[in-house]
């Protein structure tokens, strides 16, 4: 396998791994007893305002990193 073929397996299972409970908290209802990452960063930022600036900040580093891997090279 390459290197491509196994980051596209990596990437792609940690997508799944965020994806799937995000859909289910979403649209969960009373299945679902956890909120998903917006409703997390809306009740950090009514309770702490600065760590839900650095919640979001981590967001989108992570978001970065990941939509322009392999960058920085």
């Amino acid at each position: 396998m390459t290197n491509a073929t196994i980051g596209y397996i990596v990437w792609g299972a940690i997508g799944v791994v965020v994806l799937v409970p995000e859909l289910v908290a979403i649209v969960g209802g009373r299945f679902a007893p956890f909120p998903g990452l917006a409703r997390t960063a809306t009740n950090l930022e009514a309770r702490v305002p600065w760590l839900a600036m650095v919640f979001l900040a981590g967001l989108a580093i992570l978001a970065v990193h990941i939509l322009l891997y392999p960058w920085p090279d």
